[in-house]
Formats: C-alpha cells, sequence, structure tokens
C-alpha cells in the first residue's frame, strides 16, 4: 500500500530534489571533484565499487532478454546432436560462439569508454571536469527515469530498447556462426545503449575524473570485465533449456525490480561522481 497509494505521489518531489542537487554539485564554483582524489587514495574500494557497479549494469534487462534469446538459439544446436562426442563438440561450439558475442558487447563497451575518458581529459577544457560534471547529471536524470518505471509502469518516458531496433536485436541474437555472434554482440550492444547506458555513464563521470589515464583504463576494464560477467554466467547455466526457460521466468517476473535497483544506484554514483 505504501508503494501504490504514497510514493508515486513523493516521487516527482524527491526526484526534483536530487536532480536540483546534482545540477548544484556538478556546476558550483569549485573545480575540482574530491571523488577524484578519494578514488586515487583507494584502490581497493574504488575497484569494488566498479565491479560492482558493472555487475548490476550487466544484468540490465536489455542485455540479459536478447542474450536470453541468443543462448536459446544455441542450445539447439546441442539437441541435434545425437551422441556424447557431437554434444561435447556442440558445447564447446556454443561457448565458442557465445564468446564471440559477448567480446562483441565488451569492445564496444570498452572503446565507448576510452572515448568519454580520451574527451574529458582534452586541454581546452582546463580542469573544469566539464564532461565528468554533465555526465554524473544525466546519470542521475537517467536513473531517476528507471526508477520511475517502478511506479509508473505505464509512462510514456521511458529508458528501453528503440521499438525500431526490437526486429535487429531479435535477427542478430539468433546468429550461431562466429562471425555473426561478434557482429550481433556489436549491433545488439548499440541498440541497448538507451536502456542500459545510465550505469556506465555514472561511472565513467567517475572514471574521467581522474588525472592518471593508465588507473582510469584499469578501472575501465574492470567495470567491463564485470559487465559481461553476468553474460558468461548465463551461458554457463544455460546448458540446459529447463534452467534456462527457469531464468526467463524469473527474469520477466523481477525486471520491474531489477529496474529499481539499477536505478537507485545509479542516482547515487551519480551523485558521488559529483560530490
Amino acid at each position: 500500500m505504501m508503494r501504490i497509494a504514497r510514493i508515486p505521489w513523493l516521487f516527482p518531489l524527491g526526484g526534483l530534489g536530487v536532480i536540483v542537487l546534482g545540477a548544484y554539485l556538478a556546476f558550483s564554483s569549485r573545480l575540482t571533484i574530491p571523488t577524484a582524489a578519494w578514488l586515487e587514495s583507494y584502490p581497493l574500494p574504488a575497484l569494488a565499487l566498479t565491479g560492482v557497479a558493472g555487475f548490476a549494469d550487466g544484468i540490465n534487462p536489455c542485455a540479459i532478454t536478447t542474450l536470453l534469446l541468443f543462448v536459446g538459439a544455441l542450445l539447439a544446436v546441442v539437441e541435434r546432436s545425437s551422441n556424447l562426442e557431437d554434444v561435447r563438440q556442440a558445447k564447446r561450439y556454443v561457448w565458442a560462439v557465445a564468446g564471440a558475442y559477448i567480446l562483441g558487447i565488451f569492445l564496444l563497451y570498452f572503446l565507448l569508454g576510452v572515448g568519454f575518458i580520451e574527451v574529458s581529459g582534452l586541454q581546452r577544457f582546463g580542469n573544469t571536469h566539464l564532461f565528468t560534471r554533465l555526465a554524473g547529471l544525466i546519470a542521475i536524470v537517467l536513473g531517476l527515469i528507471m526508477t520511475a518505471e517502478y511506479f509508473y509502469p505505464n509512462s510514456p518516458i521511458r529508458l528501453t530498447m528503440p521499438a525500431g531496433l526490437h526486429g535487429l536485436a531479435h535477427k542478430w541474437g539468433r546468429k550461431t556462426t562466429l562471425g555473426g555472434a561478434f557482429v550481433g554482440g556489436v549491433l545488439i550492444g548499440t541498440c541497448t545503449i538507451p536502456c542500459g547506458g545510465a550505469m556506465y555513464l555514472a561511472v565513467a563521470a567517475l572514471i574521467g575524473s581522474l588525472p592518471s589515464k593508465a588507473y582510469g583504463y584499469t578501472l575501465l576494464t574492470w567495470y567491463n570485465l564485470a559487465f559481461i560477467l553476468p553474460l558468461v554466467l548465463l551461458v554457463a547455466v544455460g546448458s540446459s533449456r529447463a534452467v534456462l526457460q527457469k531464468v526467463s521466468r524469473l527474469h520477466i517476473t523481477q525486471r520491474g525490480l531489477v529496474k529499481l535497483g539499477l536505478g537507485v544506484f545509479v542516482v547515487a554514483v551519480g551523485l558521488f561522481a559529483l560530490l
């Protein structure tokens, strides 16, 4: 009753307050971002934060939905095998093709992060951390939109894959060749950026504030490895269709809570990046 009756009325007011706070932090007169000093002073907690954020981002509904389709297509290869040796070979093939798919997603997101780090470090912007501040503020707004989807399921404002790209994602999500899977990973990763890019933007704001690019790239690599870990685990547990069906049902029934949790986490990381 609390969720239905009270929170929807309080959410706009609270969300506006968070945006105002984020804007104040983003455009205050100070030029430095203390969070960068914290990241440099405490590398292990920084690795933990980026790892948790990457893993959480990896379970976003868009990435999991497309991989469920992809793993389902791969399992059809295994089920067509008639003897034990064929099954073993088919399972190795599943891992090879799934690895190509996941590698495509990994490289896409990694290169996006590299681009952000390079642009945010341009000398023409001095030490104002302009891109870091803008990225943190945008991430806060996107996180609030993700959170709002839980309380306002019929809202027209949603972070989701564009409707026109669903057919493309479905088509390439069914590719079971190495080259097709790699291209599919890149294309599907591109299609899911509007749905799952909020967390990445929030973490990019953190990484972009670091003066050391080597350290920034280390955190970026760690984040992206954690990001693909749920996909690797899904391929591992999806070796049987029964398990895959259970995961699919759980994904459908709990996707609202997943969006809520991710949204709150994105807002928290966005604010932390601007402190």
